[in-house]
């Protein structure tokens, strides 16, 4: 009795599958006709019913955006592509229906949106990076290199799009040696305390870092790496290991703080974050007004 009674319950989920499967294709034939009431009627429950499957409440939510837009309701359609784009940043709009207007409509969404999602990702990761959990670290940064690229591409015009990127590729460099380093059964050494930077910046007043929206990166002016002694390099070479040094730049373009997150090799770090503290940047910015800033930079020996 028991098996019949699950069989009973796995074809009704079938029913109402194919049923949503049904309604989702008269919708689109109704958006075709035109009838763009109709089908926004149908598509709004479907892609809120719970029992429908989640390509089938994608699709209902793209068609939606597409019947509002169609109706004159720009607003409403451009907060349905917001959510969809949230959801997927890399979805595709069905090339069926999507018309040159819509496709411009979703891009110019998608525009505004990269920056805020790569930063999303690119917080994350540094999380993860803090407790070394690596495994959940890399799919939020494969992501955020992909959505840097797509922003790049479609033009999007954001000033710290290039240090995101570089701190990116940093991330995963660390990422990479740490694997490299657990394939062969090296142990690496404890990091410098993660918290050393935020509890600096607790103490003062509000600090801010590429991960914040509206900010724009202090730009360098003198970034010179120290003079390293050949022997030195090669030590540091062999250990096939990146590090993570945090500067703390002031309102003036000064470096106030230097912390190593990441440690690569204690002789090494310590001449870096020496030097760090003689560099000079023009200040990051926030509406045109100096801030503090913390700057990520991913030490990698060549």
């Amino acid at each position: 009795m028991k098996a019949v009674a699950v069989i009973g319950v796995a074809i009704l989920a079938l029913g109402a599958g194919l049923g949503a499967q049904d309604s989702l294709r008269d919708a689109k034939d109704l958006y075709a006709s035109a009838s763009y009431e109709a089908a926004l009627t149908t598509l709004t429950r479907l892609s809120s019913a719970e029992s429908s499957a989640p390509d089938v409440r994608r699709q209902a939510e793209e068609y939606r955006a597409f019947c509002l837009f169609a109706l004159g309701r720009t607003g409403e359609a451009e907060s349905v592509a917001e959510g969809l784009i949230k959801k997927d940043p890399f979805a595709e709009l069905d090339p069926a229906d999507a018309s040159p207007r819509l496709e411009a409509m979703f891009t110019n969404v998608r525009k505004r949106l990269l920056p805020s999602l790569i930063r999303e990702r690119v917080r994350s990761a540094r999380s993860g990076l803090d407790r070394k959990d690596y495994p959940a670290v890399e799919p939020p940064l494969m992501q955020a290199r992909l959505m840097i690229a797509d922003a790049e591409k479609l033009g999007v015009q954001d000033d710290s799009l290039g240090d995101l990127g570089v701190l990116v590729d940093g991330f995963l460099q660390v990422i990479r040696f740490a694997s490299e380093q657990r394939a062969s059964s090296t142990p690496s050494p404890a990091p410098a305390a993660a918290t050393a930077v935020p509890a600096a910046v607790a103490a003062r007043s509000r600090t801010y870092t590429v991960d914040d929206e509206g900010v724009t990166p202090p730009v360098v002016i003198d970034q010179r790496m120290p003079a390293v002694a050949a022997s030195m390099m090669r030590i540091a070479q062999s250990t096939r290991k990146s590090g993570i040094l945090d500067v703390v730049i002031d309102e003036s373009g000064d470096v106030v703080d230097a912390i190593v997150r990441q440690p690569l090799m204690p002789a090494f770090d310590a001449l870096v974050a020496s030097s760090a503290r003689r560099w000079k940047y023009r200040p990051a910015t926030l509406g045109g007004v100096p801030v503090r800033f913390v700057k990520t930079i991913a030490l990698i020996v060549p």
